[in-house]
Order: structure tokens, then sequence, then C-alpha cells
């Protein structure tokens, strides 16, 4: 069938794209609300996920209790198909569907708008917030609005709005009703307006012959870096169970490859908790919500903040072909520049982790224009084996550097079996010139990036001592 379900405001609503007067089920959310639906509440600015103020609230099923998982989304990312079998909250949704009232009043209190432009998105991106129980602390609301920007109260109003907010999640409970969602019998998709073709698989069987079906056909995840171009055929691998999946063993865990960032932050967080920081920095809380591990690596980008803490792990691609599945570890995955070991038909299935080791030190840093809202000038993972005070073994994993994510060999080399000083991380940082010879763009002058990672080295001493005081 050509139809998408979804419930939108606790309206249900269906849309069949056979129908000449549909829209295409590659139009964002953003646009179909405002220029369909017309609501519009939900603000339209630059259209890339960079502002937030086009943030909705998807809510998802996760049992026949009713029991929902809420997500705060940027609508310009978020393909209309997306919807399928979902319930779209915006700000215009009634009280007994979602009740903001008391985070607007909040808003009025405090002084929190001023020309409102980026309120409905700020309101929403705080209701996410109380729904998911997350606690009510300055880094934490800051987190929370990491992808919602403001160019005229400087913040502190809205931070003091949100954080008189801590009770309010009781209120909220007994004001709303069980949400209502579309009956479908499965989440499949194959959606197909004119030459547009919009195919969601469920399970790897399924996937494995759409492959054989469609073998020229781009794979997506969480569209939410280079996929936003695509606009005319696509298999979304979102929703493939086998690809959500995380198993822990003795030795190893492994994330499915349609995992989110967030998802990954969380799976891998409780084993290495300096990863949580610097995940929290990959990109906005509504970004982090939808781009996937997968689509990061095999997006091949040498700026890409996951593959350096893959390499530093020493982790493996887990790669499915037509007829068999390979490993490749991810030192050797990036071939060049956005070139990566993938061969036609295949796709990244997982990627797996060795258990956190006896004696290593793990760290991790981010250099970017923007916190929470730019990919990386520079970034580090480094995991170093220390044994009486000295380096066993080292590896120092840049981004941002050269034309791929790529080892500071020379520098790795200098460090083994060196005792691990603030004086040698200080020489070590001198060996950055042998290994790399970064470009000047738009994210840093050449200059700039060297002494940045020089610096980071630094950094990695001073974190080690602040560990172990």
């Amino acid at each position: 069938m050509n139809i998408l379900r979804f419930c939108i405001n606790g309206q249900e609503r269906e849309i069949d794209f056979s129908k000449p007067e549909s829209p295409s089920p590659f139009c964002s959310v953003l646009h179909y609300i405002r220029h369909y639906e017309k609501l519009t509440g939900t603000k339209e600015m630059c259209g890339k996920g960079d502002c937030g103020a086009c943030t909705v609230i998807l809510a998802s099923q996760t049992d026949s209790k009713g029991e929902c998982n809420y997500r705060a989304l940027d609508s310009c990312l978020l393909p209309l198909a997306e919807l399928h079998g979902n319930h779209l909250l915006t700000i215009e949704a009634p009280a007994d569907c979602m009740d903001t009232l008391p985070i607007r009043e909040a808003f009025l209190k405090e002084r929190a708008s001023q020309c409102g432009f980026c309120s409905p998105g700020m309101v929403l991106s705080i209701y996410s917030h109380i729904k998911n129980g997350y606690p009510f602390t300055p880094e934490f609301i800051k987190r929370t609005l990491s992808g919602n920007l403001c160019r005229c109260t400087g913040y502190t109003t809205i931070l003091q709005a949100a954080l008189s907010l801590e009770k309010a999640g009781v209120i909220i409970k007994q004001n709303e009703k069980p949400l209502l969602f579309p009956i479908i019998e499965n989440n499949s998709l194959n959606l197909r307006k004119n030459n547009e073709s919009y195919i969601r698989p469920v399970s790897l069987t399924e996937l494995k012959e759409l492959l054989k079906d469609y073998p020229h056909l781009p794979l997506t995840g969480g569209l939410t870096g280079s996929g936003m171009t695509y606009r005319k055929s696509v298999i979304d691998v979102s929703h493939v169970k086998e690809m959500l999946a995380c198993e822990e063993t003795e030795d190893f865990i492994t994330l499915g490859a349609s995992c989110t960032i967030k998802d990954m932050s969380t799976l891998l967080g409780k084993h290495f908790p300096y990863m949580v920081p610097y995940l929290e920095d990959f990109a906005s809380e509504q970004i982090r919500g939808k781009a996937t591990i997968g689509g990061s690596l095999a997006d091949g980008s040498p700026v890409g903040d996951i593959m350096p803490l893959c390499m530093a792990h020493n982790a493996v691609c887990i790669i499915m072909g037509p007829d068999s599945i390979r490993e490749v570890f991810c030192d050797r995955f990036m071939l060049n520049y956005r070139k990566v070991d993938l061969k036609p038909g295949e796709l990244i299935l997982a990627v797996r982790f060795d258990r956190p080791a006896k004696n290593v030190f793990y760290a991790a840093f981010k250099q970017s224009r923007r916190k929470n809202m730019d990919i990386s000038s520079v970034c580090l993972a480094a995991t170093i084996k220390l044994i009486n005070g000295k380096c066993h073994s080292v590896r120092l994993v840049y981004g941002g550097m050269a034309a791929v994510t790529a080892h500071a060999l020379q520098t790795e080399k200098f460090l083994k079996g060196k005792v691990f000083s603030l004086s040698n991380c200080k020489k070590a940082a001198n060996c950055i010139a042998a290994d790399f010879e970064p470009l000047s763009d738009l994210r840093g002058s050449k200059q700039f990036r060297m002494d940045t990672a020089k610096n980071m080295l630094i950094s990695l001493y001073q974190k080690y001592s602040e560990q172990n005081e």
C-alpha cells in the first residue's frame, strides 16, 4: 500500500501518495505542517538543523501498555515518511495531548521570550526534557537546549525558566491523556510518488531482498548529514531491528549501525564515561537523537567525530555483503577522502568495541567553532596503556588534520616506552608536524589546526593528572 498513517496533535492522518494533490514522501515535516496542516507555530529559519526554531516532538509507542518515547527533532530534517506509525506534536497541540502551559507560563514569568521566533522550539525542547526525566541542573538544561538558538535574550532568562520547572512534570502528567497511535500492520514502507521511492525495511531478511532488487539505491540512516540531499529514491535502514541491536559479551560491546549517537552515548558511556561529554558535543540534542553510527562512518568525513573514537579503541566494522559478512578494523576502513571500504551491495551492519581494559587511560577532545552545533576543526581520541607509569601502548587518532582520520604515528612512536609526563607530552607535541600537514579552510587555518593538535596533547596529560590526583 502506498499510504502513510500517523497522528498529529491528537488526530489521525492518512496520506495516499497515489493522489496527485499529496506531498512527496521526502517533503520535510516542517513544510508539511506549515503548508498542508496550516500550523505555523513551528517556525522556519535555517532549514539545515542549525537553529532549532522548527523543533517538534515525535512520540513513538514503545510497548502495548502505552509507554512512549519522546524525541525533540528538527522538523526541517525529518522526511514526512518518518512519521509512519508515530504521533507528531507541534506547539499547537491541545493540553490533553501535550500540556506546555507550565513551560509557557515560566517563560512569561522569567521574561524568557522577546521576539518569540525561537520560543516554540525552546518550549518543546524543554517539554522533551521533562517527559524524558532528565535532571534539572544547569548543565543538563544547557545540553537539552544546545540545539535552540536565540538572538534576543542572552539565554539566562531561558535557563532560569527551565530550572523553575522541576515539579512541572507532575502537573503535566495529570493533565495529559494517553496518546493515540494509528493501527498499522508493520513499520515497513514502500512509498512512491512520481519518480520518487522511499523504502523502509524492518528486518535484515527484508533488507537483503531489497538490496538485490534495488542494488543502486542509496542507503540512508539518520538523514542529518549528506543524506539531506537525497530527494529521489532511498532505502532507509534506520528501522532494521538487527541494525538497532546492542550485544554485550565478556569480551565485546557491539552496537548496531542504526543506533543513534544518543544511543551510543548511553550504551558505551556506562563502560567508557569519558565518551559521554565528547558525544554530547557531537551536535545538538535534536541531531544526536537522529544521526546514526553507521551513517557517520560510511560518510567518510575526515572531520567526523565518531571515527576517531572507533580507531582509538581499535574497533571493528562488521560489513554485510550480498553473500557474506566480513570484518574490517576501523583503522583500515577509510581509504581516501570520503572514500571508505564498502563494495557495491555492502553496508555497515554493526561496530564492535573491546570492553574496557585495565591500566588504560582514555580521553577525547573536540575543537569546533561552535560547541554543540558544528563539526570538528580538530579532534583527538586517545587510548594509552600504562605500566609502572610508562606508555606500554599508545593510540592517538586525529580528525581534521588530513584527508582521512589518521593516527599520529610519529608521535605515538615517541611516547611509547616513555614515562607519561607533562614534559614528554610537550616534547611529543613537536612530532605532530612530522605526522600531519593540515589544510586551511573555513573551519581553521593550517597553523590553527597544528597549534590545536599540539595543545590537545598537553590537555591529554592534564586530564590524566586530574583523574589521578
